[in-house]
């Protein structure tokens, strides 16, 4: 028999075990859609100020967070990326 033949076989028959079988396929399609999926861009308004002290009260909450579940890693990550707010800290 030809390659291109056998090829053609097997895949029709993997296709058919694929159908008769009862194995759930809806968490492989909905991450195949999530992955194609547009994520909403954050607006923000032309009006609104964001305060100096409101970044640094989210730095340091998401810091707490992450020393809170033990993410000693990131933590490292965080003072790495934001060394200017450390400094009232031991670090």
């Amino acid at each position: 028999m030809d390659t291109e033949i056998i090829l053609r076989i097997v895949a029709v028959v993997v296709a058919v075990f694929i159908l008769c079988t009862g194995v759930d396929y809806s968490p492989i399609k909905s991450f195949i859609t999530n992955l194609f999926k547009r994520k909403p861009k954050v607006i923000v308004p032309e009006n609104s100020s964001v305060k100096f002290l409101d970044i640094v009260e989210s730095w340091h909450v998401l810091r707490n967070q992450c020393e809170a579940y033990g993410l000693h890693e990131a933590v490292e990550k965080i003072d790495e990326v934001f060394p200017l707010l450390n400094g009232g800290e031991d670090v």
